[in-house]
């Protein structure tokens, strides 16, 4: 019965203090705080576990069609570049202000299978400022993304230089 109490006694001690720490407005929501210790790794731990558990099960079509790295470019050089940048460009004022920082894709990309790329791509990460995509695309188009991003890292800026020139102007959708 102590044992029992003890628990319930700690429980009521960490929603007092959760409730706390809410509502004083002690915790520092600024963009400009870079989070660092334990809420980062509580962050990134439920962000890693959250994309990996909800991507179980999709199923990656073909990825290597130069028409779908075309298109994928196409997407991502309008919708994604000014975040998460590009090989040989400097970075932009919005990549600078996010927090946290918008993942270099030209460095990580390679670091997430396809179907995890897919549905961060389609479902966004809340409160990172990554929009889900899957909201205004298809999931043609999204696959066509992950193409491109299949083929970024490793991508060197006259490569990238020589799609943005072959790119046609007009907008993406």
């Amino acid at each position: 019965m102590r044992f029992f109490a003890g628990v319930v006694v700690t429980i009521v001690v960490i929603i007092i203090i959760g409730l706390i720490i809410i509502y004083s407005g002690w915790y520092n929501v600024s963009a400009a705080n870079k989070e660092k210790g334990f809420p980062r790794w509580v962050l990134n731990t439920t962000m890693d576990n959250s994309v990996e558990k909800h991507a179980e099960g999709i199923l990656v079509p073909a990825l290597n069609s130069p028409e779908m790295i075309k298109e994928g470019f196409a997407h991502y050089n309008e919708m994604c570049k000014g975040c998460h940048g590009a090989p040989g460009k400097n970075e932009t004022e919005i990549a600078k202000g996010l927090n946290p920082k918008a993942p270099d894709l030209s460095r990580s990309a390679k670091e997430m299978p396809p179907e995890e790329l897919f549905w961060v791509t389609k479902n966004g990460i809340k409160m990172t400022g990554m929009p889900a995509w899957g909201l205004t695309h298809s999931d043609d188009k999204i696959w066509a993304m992950v193409a491109f991003l299949e083929q970024l890292p490793g991508m060197s800026g006259a490569e990238y230089d020589s799609m943005e020139a072959a790119a046609p102007k007009e907008d993406v959708e």
